[in-house]
């Protein structure tokens, strides 16, 4: 346990807890149920009981933690430590090897949630305002895990992405697109280095080990749109130039690789570089039809890896690679990959990403919903026989955008 932690519990817990006497009866009553069970945390030398509900997670191995990181000046070596497994790595097996968390009463979430092999790391909610005569730009406040207290914090960053293991975010400052990028540690809340870059930058990505990042070169704010008009919106295109790729432990962008839009492909302002499961390779999303398109490091066109599946939802494949989760649309469905045959449907209106191979993080609702656009987050089982919700159903006016990161 962190100094921080031990702190901020013991001024938490200075007072005396109150505990329903009937908690833990009532707990054991609830782990009977077949797939989601209950677990009692004694916190130490507090007598407070923390409920939280388990997954039963099939073939899925436990993710790695993160090691001691020495805080280093910022023109030396930032010495990282590895915090995740790559998924190619995972060793298969039955075991239970993540909580469920959530926050059903707060929209956006004030408590961390996450199910299985992900955690909601960051979320964002956006506002327009006005960047020209005729045109507007979406500004993005976003919400960044704090791992020792499992809450979420609002930020002064313009953009970020969490690396897999919750521990580090890159981040972007307000201004989009800016010349440098800094590397946060999300437990002692401070930005470790900044790595300067000779072009400005408006989108980030860590790669699935952790080690490196894809920053992709704007000229412009990627996220700003013409306004519309009488005659229809105007299309101004995407101002990407390229990207680079940046070694994180020693805090150097590598060479500059123009990969500039044309007409036809730029209708989109926001065309980010993400990476390849394995990390061998960078994409982006071919808009029609929906696909990532491949390439090398140094922006060479690539066949897409062996494995890869074009699918028509974010969920994609599932950690055994057995099954497919279907297009969005309620209700929704899951597929064999080998034989086509539907294997569950699910009243939901998006699959998200899957949690283990037998439950799907989703957009929905866990019982009946006055309105079917008015959902939140839930975790719900592969067969569609069981749903839970995992965060509030959001006010109308007060949409936010999950980030999910592997934990």
């Amino acid at each position: 346990m962190t100094s921080r932690l031990l702190k901020e519990a013991l001024e938490e817990w200075a007072g005396e807890a109150r505990v329903p006497g009937d908690l833990a009866d009532r707990a054991l009553r609830r782990s009977r149920r077949r797939r989601l069970g209950v677990f009692l945390v004694p916190a130490v030398a507090t007598g407070i009981v923390v409920l939280a509900v388990t997954l039963t997670i099939s073939r899925l191995g436990p993710a790695g933690q993160a090691g001691p990181v020495a805080v280093q000046p910022r023109d030396e070596v930032i010495r990282l430590a590895p915090v995740h497994e790559p998924p190619g790595k995972v060793t298969t097996g039955r075991t239970s090897a993540g909580s469920v968390l959530t926050d059903t009463r707060d929209s956006p979430p004030k408590k961390m949630i996450a199910a299985g092999r992900w955690a909601v790391s960051a979320y964002w909610t956006g506002e327009w305002r006005k960047s020209g005569p005729d045109l507007r730009v979406r500004e993005r406040t976003w919400y960044l895990l704090d791992p020792v207290t499992a809450t979420y914090d609002e930020t002064e960053w313009g953009f970020l992405d969490v690396s897999p293991g919750l521990r580090y975010a890159a981040v972007l400052e307000k201004d989009l697109p800016v010349r440098r990028i800094g590397v946060f540690d999300m437990e002692t809340r401070e930005v470790r280095a900044w790595i300067p870059m000779d072009r400005p930058v408006g989108g980030v990505a860590w790669s699935p080990d952790g080690k490196s990042l894809v920053a992709t070169a704007y000229t412009r704010h990627p996220d700003e749109k013409a306004v519309p008009d009488g005659a229809g919106q105007r299309v101004i295109g995407s101002s990407r130039t390229g990207f680079y790729v940046i070694d994180v432990a020693t805090a150097t962008a590598g060479e500059f690789h123009p990969m500039a839009l044309d007409a036809v492909d730029n209708s989109n302002g926001r065309r980010d570089f993400g990476w390849s499961d394995d990390g061998a390779l960078i994409y982006e999303w071919d808009i029609s039809p929906r696909r990532k398109v491949f390439y090398d490091l140094n922006g060479t066109p690539h066949a897409a890896p062996s494995d890869y599946v074009v699918t028509e939802s974010k969920a994609g494949v599932s950690p055994d690679g057995m099954l497919l989760a279907g297009r969005d649309g309620l209700p929704t469905r899951v597929t064999e990959r080998a034989t086509g045959k539907v294997v569950g449907r699910q009243q939901v209106l998006q699959l998200l990403v899957w949690a283990d191979d037998d439950h799907l993080i989703g957009l929905g609702c866990a019982g009946s919903c006055g309105n079917e656009f008015a959902n939140g987050l839930v975790l719900v089982t592969v067969d569609g026989k069981e749903t839970v919700s995992l965060s509030a159903t959001p006010p109308r006016t007060r949409s936010w955008e999950p980030l999910f990161t592997l934990r």
